[in-house]
């Protein structure tokens, strides 16, 4: 079960990833649109100032993986997880940690 934000529910839509995955036979690549939702303005805010770090966490996370590990609607659904615990980890050192209670795939392209 997802927490349920108090409030309006807020969106912070990112712009396209696109990485090479790893390979397997041949080059492959992922094109992914992706939209967070967060637990209020207060975090869509943070999510926005550090936009250079939450970038680079989903960029790590996904150019690590295989064409076939993502493929199925299972990977999918286990990529979705893999990103929101990556994001929901501090910007900063012993910072607090982010509220993202959603992670929501716009666009998914595996070539």
């Amino acid at each position: 079960a997802h927490a349920v934000p108090a409030g309006p529910v807020v969106f912070v839509p990112l712009d396209s990833f696109v990485v090479n995955l790893q390979p397997e036979e041949g080059d492959a690549y992922l094109q992914i649109g992706v939209t967070l939702q967060v637990a209020g303005a207060e975090q869509e805010e943070a999510i926005k100032q550090n936009m250079p770090k939450v970038r680079s966490r989903i960029l790590m996370l996904l150019s690590g993986k295989r064409k076939s590990e993502i493929a199925t609607i299972e990977g999918k659904q286990q990529l979705t997880k893999e990103i929101m615990a990556s994001l929901k980890q501090p910007f900063e050192p012993k910072g607090t940690p982010n509220q993202i209670t959603e992670v929501l795939f716009t666009s998914f392209v595996i070539q």
